[in-house]
C-alpha cells in the first residue's frame, strides 16, 4: 500500500527534456563528435558554456554576507528597484507614477509561474496555455489542483491565432468566471516565434474587450527570453508599456528569469512583477505571493539577487553587460540564419520562427525521428508533433550539419 496522498499517486515527471539531455551529455563525454541540441543553455563557438565577464566581475565584488546570508522572502529593495529599471527601461518613470507595481523574488521564472498558478487559479480551473508549450506548465497546473486548456498558437497564415484564443476565453469565462492566460513571448519556447507589434495591439484590444464588464483576468507573461529578441530592448519594452492601457480588472504578471537573461542557470533567480490599475489587487498580490513563497522555498538566493542588483544599478557595469548581451544575442541570430538557410536548401520546413534558443521542425513521428537521429550522433527533444532543436547549445558548424541530417531522419521514418 502506498503512503502517498491520493492526488500524489499518479505523480510522475514525464518531461523528457532533462532526461534526454542527461543521456546526450553522457554520450558526448564519450564521443565529442556527438551533437547535443537538447538543453536550453547558451554555449559559445568553442562548445563551452557562455558566461558574461560583467557577471563574473560582479561576483568577485560581493561580500560574504551578500553571497551567503539569508535573504528576505520578497527580496531586497535593491533587487526590486534593479528589476523595475531593467524591465521597464525608458518607461520606468511612467510605471513608477502608475503606482501599482509590485515585485516578488522567486527561484527563476519557474517560481514566478508556480506562484501565479497557486494564487490565481481556483481548484479545478483551467489555465490557458499555447498549443506548443514548455511542458512544465502542465505540472504547475496539476500541482495546484488545476487543469489546463490549449489555445492554437498559429492560424492558417502562420500568425498568432487571436480568433481561437478569443473563442476559448469567452467560453472559459462563462464556465469559471475568471481567466488566467499564459503568453510566452518573445522567442517562444519551443518554436522561437515572436509576436509582432500589431499582434500585441490586437491582444491588448481583445483583453480589454472581454473585461469591459469587470471579468477578473490575469495575464501571465512568461518573458524568460525577452533579452534575446533580435529586435532589441526597445521593441520588447514597447510591448510591456502596452500593459498600462489594460482595464482595471486585469492584472499582468511578468515572469522574469535572471537564469536566462544573465546566464545564471544554476543559481535560480527570477521574479514575479505585478502591474495593475487596482491598488487592492496589487496589495493582495504581494501578500498572497509572499505567503506562497515562504511556504514553498522560504526565500530566494541572496547571491543571485545581489548579482542582479550590482550589475543593473551600477551604470558602468550595466552598459558593459548590455554590450555582452548583444554579443550573445548575435551568436543566436547567426546560428538561426544558418539553420534557416540550410533548411531552405534541403527543403525542410520549420514552424514560424523569429529568434531565440529553440526552433522546431514538424513531423508525424517525433519519437522515431529522435531515435533515428541518435543513430546519427544527434540528440534533440521529441515533442507532440514536432522535434525541438536547441540552437543555443550547439556551434555554428554543428548547426550547419543539422537540417540535412534531420531531413534524412524524417524521410527514413515515413
Amino acid at each position: 500500500m502506498t503512503l502517498l496522498a491520493k492526488r500524489s499517486i499518479i505523480k510522475e515527471d514525464k518531461s523528457n527534456i532533462i532526461t534526454l539531455g542527461a543521456i546526450a551529455k553522457e554520450m558526448k563525454k564519450k564521443d565529442p563528435s556527438i551533437i547535443n541540441a537538447t538543453i536550453g543553455m547558451l554555449y559559445d563557438e568553442e562548445g563551452k558554456l557562455f558566461t558574461f565577464k560583467s557577471v563574473d566581475k560582479a561576483l568577485g565584488m560581493l561580500t560574504p554576507d551578500e553571497k551567503y546570508a539569508y535573504a528576505s522572502t520578497p527580496g531586497s529593495k535593491e533587487y526590486h528597484e534593479a528589476l523595475k529599471r531593467w524591465v521597464f527601461r525608458e518607461y520606468y518613470d511612467e510605471f513608477e507614477r502608475y503606482g501599482n507595481v509590485r515585485v516578488m523574488a522567486t527561484p527563476g521564472g519557474s517560481g514566478a509561474i508556480s506562484n501565479t498558478f497557486s494564487n490565481y487559479l481556483n481548484e479545478g480551473d483551467k489555465v490557458l496555455v499555447p498549443s506548443y508549450m514548455w511542458g512544465n506548465y502542465k505540472q504547475f497546473a496539476y500541482e495546484n489542483n488545476a487543469d489546463f486548456e490549449c489555445y492554437r498558437l498559429f492560424n492558417d497564415n502562420n500568425s498568432f491565432n487571436l480568433a481561437d484564443l478569443k473563442e476559448r476565453i469567452i467560453r472559459l469565462s462563462k464556465e469559471q468566471g475568471r481567466i488566467l492566460l499564459v503568453i510566452n513571448d518573445p522567442c517562444h519556447n519551443p518554436t522561437g516565434y515572436t509576436m509582432s507589434d500589431s499582434e500585441w495591439e490586437e491582444l491588448i484590444k481583445l483583453i480589454n474587450e472581454v473585461t469591459v464588464n469587470g471579468l477578473p483576468f490575469i495575464l501571465l507573461h512568461d518573458m524568460a527570453y525577452i533579452d534575446y529578441d533580435r529586435r532589441g530592448f526597445e521593441a520588447t519594452r514597447r510591448n510591456i508599456h502596452r500593459y498600462l492601457g489594460l482595464n482595471e480588472s486585469v492584472m499582468t504578471i511578468l515572469a522574469f528569469s535572471g537564469s536566462k537573461t544573465l546566464a545564471l542557470y544554476g543559481i535560480r533567480i527570477g521574479a514575479q512583477i505585478c502591474i495593475t490599475k487596482n491598488s487592492e489587487n496589487a496589495s493582495d498580490f504581494f501578500r498572497a505571493n509572499k505567503f506562497s513563497s515562504r511556504a514553498k522555498w522560504s526565500n530566494t538566493t541572496n547571491l543571485g539577487m545581489n548579482l542582479v542588483s550590482k550589475i543593473i544599478l551600477d551604470e558602468d557595469m550595466r552598459k558593459s553587460f548590455e554590450l555582452e548581451l548583444m554579443d550573445s544575442r548575435n551568436i543566436l541570430i547567426n546560428r538561426a540564419n544558418i539553420f534557416i538557410e540550410e533548411c531552405n536548401r534541403v527543403g525542410l520546413k520549420t514552424l514560424p520562427f523569429s529568434c531565440g534558443f529553440f526552433i522546431t521542425v514538424p513531423c508525424d513521428k517525433p519519437t522515431l525521428v529522435y531515435e533515428e537521429l541518435v543513430k546519427m550522433g544527434v540528440h534533440i527533444i521529441p515533442m507532440d508533433g514536432v522535434i525541438r532543436i536547441t540552437l543555443s547549445a550547439i556551434t555554428s558548424s554543428e548547426v550547419r550539419k543539422l537540417p540535412e541530417l534531420i531531413a534524412r531522419a524524417i524521410a527514413r521514418c515515413q
